[in-house]
């Protein structure tokens, strides 16, 4: 069989890290997480958020340099979990035919809803508009890894020119009380910090990406090198951006407004630029969704990939493509299936989302990590987690508090996704066994 090719080096893979984690994702989700939290006190969220990013990726920065690649947590949970390994890997397998697609639908979705700023008519197809965006993202990825690379150079720029317009808008007016989430008032009559779960979840999922590049290991150049910094470099950086621009945004913005806006940064560039100066900026922001979209879309059809080659999945998504070498089956299925979920509101979306990942991959990586540690001391780790286990524990109890949060549809979702894969896999078990037998 024809193997991957190893053409994603350090700044590439930021790249794809970064617009993956970016997306459409902040641009509409702030007004979600200051409604939550009844105003400024939003600005937690997204603290808690990078925070649970930085340690989940710490872990996952270990993982990956002790078995770079392609599958990421499909390979980590594979190892880790010895003979378990194979159902819980199987589970992680089962789960990304639904929140993969889910995850690249949020994405699409979100950039039919900024479309209707540049075109009011879209806002009357949105799931259309959505479904488009789909097909043609999996289009574009039909092709060999080395052009994808260069191309994601330049989804990066075009993500790097948003967040600096919408950044550089706003310092001049930044107003340091915005950080002081702790004094800031609510407005929504509520005391305390309730509300602050279903904010965490929404800061989370702008946060989610830092370990896409896992996926594509099998085409990172010294991939146990490489992964590590280009998953730590990538949180760090995006952590800055996202506090520096939710607290521009609340600076400029009133308070009332932030929190029910369903455009809020073309209400925010409007009031410091002007209408004109807005829509323009709008096509950016709409560069930026789309590049989030193309970065998923290219990252989770390795996991596929992978997991199928090693006979751990349906062997037709291990195929590759004759002369291009990329895996045109799972981008495929993939991309149908997205478009398919591209009819659903956003909220279920992204609350779904949460819902199928947060035990497995997340908890049951963080969890297999520390079994490795015990079980095998002298394993050769390239990249240790700092301050072991300290990571760990933040990310393991910072997940953990997602789960319990009060959202009935949360726990339950992710709970019958786990049910059906282990009667999948029982039944796909006793089906091979009575192949074998006959």
């Amino acid at each position: 069989m024809s193997e991957l090719r190893r053409d994603i080096g350090l700044w590439r893979g930021i790249a794809l890290n970064m617009i993956d984690m970016v997306g459409i994702g902040p641009f509409i989700t702030i007004p979600l997480i200051l409604a939550a939290l009844g105003g400024g006190r939003g600005m937690l969220a997204w603290i808690l958020g990078g925070l649970l990013a930085i340690s989940d990726g710490l872990v996952t920065a270990e993982l990956s340099a002790e078995m770079p690649a392609s599958g990421g947590s499909y390979v980590f949970l594979r190892e880790a979990y010895g003979r378990a390994g194979r159902l819980i890997s199987f589970l992680f397998l089962f789960q990304i035919l639904f929140s993969a697609p889910l995850s690249m639908a949020s994405g699409c979705i979100g950039f039919a809803s900024y479309l209707k700023v540049l075109i009011p008519a879209a806002g009357d197809h949105i799931g259309l508009t959505a479904t488009i965006v789909c097909i043609l993202t999996m289009l574009l990825l039909l092709r060999r890894i080395e052009a994808i690379g260069k191309f994601s150079i330049l989804l990066w720029v075009g993500v790097l020119a948003t967040l600096a317009i919408v950044i550089g808008a706003g310092l001049p007016h930044l107003k340091l009380e915005a950080f002081a989430f702790w004094r800031a008032p609510r407005l929504d009559g509520v005391a305390g910090y309730s509300g602050l779960g279903v904010a965490l979840i929404y800061a989370v999922y702008d946060y989610l990406g830092y370990y896409n590049i896992c996926y594509i290991g099998d085409e990172v150049h010294e991939p146990a090198k490489t992964i590590p910094r280009v998953i730590v470099i990538s949180i760090l950086a995006i952590g800055v951006i996202y506090l520096v621009m939710n607290a521009c945004l609340i600076s400029v913005l009133p308070m009332s407004q932030a929190m029910t806006s369903p455009s809020i940064v073309t209400d925010y560039l409007a009031l410091l630029l002007g209408t004109r100066a807005a829509k323009w900026i709008s096509l950016l922001i709409l560069w930026t969704a789309f590049a989030s979209i193309f970065s998923l879309m290219l990252g989770y059809s390795r996991i596929l990939y992978a997991a199928a080659r090693d006979g751990n999945f349906f062997r037709i998504f291990a195929r590759l493509h004759a002369t291009e070498l990329h895996p045109y089956v799972s981008i495929l299925f993939l991309g149908t299936v997205a478009a398919i979920f591209c009819s659903l509101p956003l909220k279920h979306v992204l609350q779904a989302i949460l819902s199928i990942r947060a035990v497995i991959p997340f908890i049951a990586q963080i969890v297999g990590a520390v079994i490795l540690r015990q079980r095998e001391p002298t394993r050769p780790r390239p990249f240790r987690m700092w301050l072991y286990p300290l990571p760990a524990i933040v990310a393991l109890g910072l997940w953990s508090y997602i789960v319990i949060s009060p959202q009935k549809g949360l726990k339950v979702g992710g709970l019958y996704v786990m049910a059906a894969g282990t009667l999948f896999y029982i039944a796909r078990g006793w089906l091979e066994r009575r192949r074998l037998a006959a």
